[in-house]
């Protein structure tokens, strides 16, 4: 674990405000203009939509979601998406997010190490994850193991005017 931060674990049953609350972080990370899945001035019921289908999946037993803080108060979150079939020996790791006045305190990385721990537990062999381009996200990946093996062209549309490449990022474990 990251010195100084606060300890990241794994949540195998997800209170009933677990939606409610990833939602209320989802909103607040993208609004302050973090890089997971939506742009600033998103509509937040489909921010409060996804969020909802997320906690449903990892009541499935479909993802696996790692918090720093409570759950109905997150501080940070990551998943873990196993994939199936010929690429069941793989996870991607996906929805890192941190409260904005917690950013920089190390919780990013506390969350991406046990997003690692919680891939060595579930016998993969390795992680994957994307990262929008023109942020420090494909650095901040890089510095701690993940290695970038391609890149999407123009993958994400933050608007008409605005396509970013998707750096891919690999971690053998």
């Amino acid at each position: 674990m990251t010195a100084g931060a606060p300890a990241a674990r794994r949540v195998v049953e997800p209170h009933p405000g677990a939606a409610a609350a990833l939602g209320d972080l989802w909103i607040a990370v993208t609004e302050a203009g973090g890089a997971v899945d939506f742009v600033p001035g998103w509509d937040p019921g489909e921010i409060r939509d996804l969020a909802v289908a997320t906690i449903d999946e990892v009541r499935a037993g479909a993802a696996r979601m790692v918090v720093i803080g409570d759950q109905v108060a997150p501080e940070g979150t990551v998943f873990l998406v196993r994939g199936s079939g010929i690429a069941a020996h793989r996870a991607d790791v996906q929805r890192l997010m941190v409260r904005p006045d917690r950013q920089g305190h190390g919780l990013g990385s506390a969350l991406l190490e046990a997003a690692v721990e919680q891939g060595r537990e579930m016998g993969v062999e390795m992680l994957t994850l994307g990262a929008r381009g023109g942020t420090p996200l494909p650095a901040f990946y890089a510095a701690r193991g993940f290695v970038e093996y391609g890149r999407l062209p123009r993958g994400v549309r933050l608007s008409a005017e605005d396509a970013r490449d998707v750096h891919l990022f690999v971690r053998p474990l």
